[in-house]
């Protein structure tokens, strides 16, 4: 084999690897990686557990996402009516299948675990700086055995709001942020194949370094033909599960 050839077959078998030089480097690559693959809806039953101190109480939720920006949760039997719709900066709660409130409050982790991928890549990630992590810093370190980026912070001791990246699938496995004086955290994991895209489906959520809440997800499923209405609420549709 001359020289040439042995090159060319080398670069086949050996593997490419592609430095990281800031946050925004990784969050391009999780776009390039997952943007033309990623679900628009899925469904999901889950398993709540929530704590509060020496307390715990367990409930049943069924979850309805509708990317880039729509998440509904159903508490219990869809008889009940009694539900949360939220988008990425509202949330609106309904009891009894009346809207009973309205808050300019939205949540994140619809956009940072798939929403991001419906948008232009400068638009997400002017959002994700919104959002208050800085692309400029980057470090490396591992999360239950497994190689991780960390967006936003210089190590993982710093105070600062923090991304976790799965260095290989490149899947969101952590998030830090900090408000105030709270410190909110967020572990995604057991992620399984979903359509050609993934999602976790195990989610702990500490505050102040307190177990709070540990998700379990079941029965996850694509959902192409989802009601966008039923993330109107103030049309609220009651949805059998």
């Amino acid at each position: 084999m001359n020289a040439k050839i042995f090159s060319i077959a080398a670069l086949c078998v050996l593997p490419f690897f592609i430095k990281m030089n800031n946050g925004e480097d990784v969050i391009k690559s999780m776009y390039k990686k997952h943007a033309l693959r990623w679900y628009r809806s899925l469904t999901f039953d889950q398993t709540t557990e929530i704590y509060r101190g020496a307390t715990k109480q367990t409930q049943t939720w069924h979850e309805s996402v509708l990317n880039p920006d729509k998440l509904r949760i159903d508490v219990g039997s869809s008889e009940e009516g009694n539900s949360y719709i939220m988008t990425n900066d509202s949330t609106y709660v309904i009891s009894n299948g009346h809207l009973k409130s309205a808050s300019p409050q939205g949540n994140d982790l619809i956009f940072l675990l798939g929403g991001m991928y419906f948008y232009p890549i400068d638009q997400t990630i002017a959002i994700i700086k919104k959002q208050g992590y800085d692309l400029t810093k980057l470090s490396e370190d591992t999360l239950d055995g497994k190689r991780v980026y960390i967006i936003g912070a210089s190590n993982r001791n710093e105070q600062v709001n923090q991304l976790w990246v799965d260095k290989d699938d490149l899947y969101l496995v952590r998030m830090i942020k900090y408000t105030k004086n709270t410190k909110q955290d967020a572990i995604f994991e057991n992620y399984i194949k979903i359509g050609r895209a993934a999602t976790e489906t195990k989610v702990v959520f500490s505050v102040n370094d307190k177990l709070r809440q540990v998700e379990t997800y079941y029965n996850c499923k694509l959902a192409p033909d989802i009601d966008s209405l039923i993330f109107n609420p103030r049309h609220y549709k009651k949805i059998s599960h």
